[in-house]
């Protein structure tokens, strides 16, 4: 089955979620000092409560209750991200349209004789963990508790995905693959595993690596398999001996996966990384805000970035399991 994203002949399946939030996030301006809530979740929920029974008048509401128009911020919430993928979907997925019965197709793993090696399954867990981590703060600050906003991310997540699934078994060029629900669902159950215990979420992160391909027509993290690099991310400042000094506490060290010439042509080969970072979440909260962490709206953003996206502060030794 195709991959997530898929550009004018250009393959990309395992980003279609990432769409999603992104083109979510332009909307959340007014919600911006609550995006990314620092530990306390249940601070942002009881603040949003009181202020929307404040502007109602409902003297009667109490600071923890949830907002009366609850259902209808998260119905929009839902109801904006479908949309925008059934839209994009449509125009770049689907273009020869629907037809007849349902079709699957058992695409293996990450089998050198794979279409593209495992990147694609590989790229699956990423966007539905991604989509997890930036819809729960994004429900919570609809006013959402904290458990709440996780559940909803969660099954938001997994029920976009499956929905672009089906479609696809229906559509004339692809087909359901059950290897890529099943990918769907280790990303959703990650994401929610690292949103609901802090602990560690401290300590790891899963993040995409892309650096454009020499001779590539242009810049195209989704398209291009041959330069995307999928992290697994120990953080040593999620330890507390290791925070405490001064030097090591920057440091992270990523393992991770990613193949070469499966989409671009030439020798075909599947490579494991292994590799040292900076931690620049911990950098900027050390030279930025006193060593404090998710302080600021802006911090917590860009924490959360971090996160997700491995920027080009890392060292790499790289080995061919082909």
């Amino acid at each position: 089955m195709r991959h997530f994203f898929r550009l004018p002949a250009t393959h990309v399946r395992h980003q279609r979620l990432v769409l999603f939030f992104l083109c979510l996030m332009p909307t959340q301006p007014v919600v911006a000092d609550n995006l990314f809530p620092a530990d306390d979740g249940g601070l942002y929920s009881r603040a949003l409560a009181a202020e929307a029974s404040a502007a109602s008048g409902d003297t009667q509401s109490k600071p923890g209750d949830p907002p009366p128009n609850l259902r209808l911020r998260n119905s929009l919430i839902i109801g904006t991200g479908a949309t925008l993928v059934a839209a994009y979907g449509l125009s770049n997925w689907w273009r020869s349209g629907f037809g007849g019965s349902f079709r699957t197709i058992n695409e293996g793993w990450f089998g050198a004789g794979t279409e593209f090696g495992g990147a694609d399954k590989t790229g699956h867990i990423y966007s539905n963990y991604a989509g997890v981590r930036v819809l729960t703060p994004l429900f919570e600050s609809a006013g959402n508790s904290r458990d709440a906003s996780v559940s909803l991310a969660a099954w938001s997540t997994l029920g976009l995905y499956t929905a672009v699934e089906v479609a696809d078994g229906f559509s004339r060029r692809w087909k359901f693959s059950p290897q890529d629900a099943i990918m769907n669902l280790t990303g959703v159950a990650l994401g929610a595993a690292l949103e609901t215990h802090p602990k560690l979420d401290a300590i790891f992160d899963l993040r995409l690596d892309y650096r454009r391909s020499p001779g590539a027509s242009k810049f195209d993290p989704f398209g291009d398999y041959s330069r995307q690099k999928y992290l697994f991310a120990v953080k040593a400042d999620g330890f507390a001996p290791l925070r405490e000094n001064r030097f090591l506490r920057y440091l992270e060290v990523a393992v991770g996966y990613g193949t070469r010439g499966y989409d671009t042509g030439g020798e075909r080969h599947r490579d494991v990384y292994v590799g040292l970072s900076l931690n620049l979440a911990r950098l900027l909260a050390d030279s930025a805000y006193g060593g404090r962490m998710h302080s600021t709206a802006f911090q917590r953003g860009t924490d959360r970035l971090f996160d997700l996206v491995q920027f080009p502060t890392i060292g790499y030794v790289r080995r061919s399991v082909d």
